[in-house]
């Protein structure tokens, strides 16, 4: 493999997935022609795609949930988030994050509050639910508040468990 420009080019997660998924068919389609010995791949190439499918499936990334994306779904959400003027590193991240509330989304946008009002910063999470599909575990859901008091109820428990207030691991 030859290396012909570094970083001609930032790919979202599902551009990657669906790269490693064709290579995949090719690798299967050479292989019954050929015979399994004329496909061979590096064991390590096939351990690295194995693992970047499987991180790609896992939660929290989008691609794990049941929307489905297509080149037309990054098409869509570049031509919403236009009138927002952010930057293709900032797309990106949207695309690949899915922010599902605006503590995620601050991380994601430079100097968020000194660029958008919070309407625009509801109006950015909303075009990004509505294109991407909304995370089953999102705050937005509901979810989050409960994650969060039971962690709170854990910590107390802890902390009376002590007995005099502090952390003991």
């Amino acid at each position: 493999m030859k290396i012909l420009e570094t970083q001609s080019a930032h790919l979202t997660h599902y551009e990657v997935l669906s790269h490693l998924e064709s290579l995949r068919r090719r690798h299967t389609a050479t292989a019954q022609k050929r015979g399994s010995s004329a496909a061979m791949k590096s064991g390590n190439m096939e351990t690295v795609m194995k693992e970047v499918v499987d991180y790609l499936h896992r939660r929290p990334s989008p691609l794990a949930s049941t929307n489905t994306y297509d080149t037309n779904t990054i098409r869509n959400l570049f031509t919403a988030l236009q009138p927002f003027d952010l930057t293709k590193a900032e797309l990106l991240m949207i695309i690949n994050l899915r922010p599902s509330n605006l503590t995620i989304l601050d991380t994601i946008i430079e100097e968020m509050d000194e660029r958008f009002t919070e309407a625009e910063q509801e109006e950015i999470l909303r075009l990004v639910g509505e294109v991407l599909g909304l995370d089953e575990d999102s705050e937005i859901n509901g979810n989050y508040e409960e994650e969060e008091e039971e962690v709170n109820e854990e910590m107390q428990d802890v902390v009376e468990a002590t007995g005099d207030g502090t952390w003991r691991s």
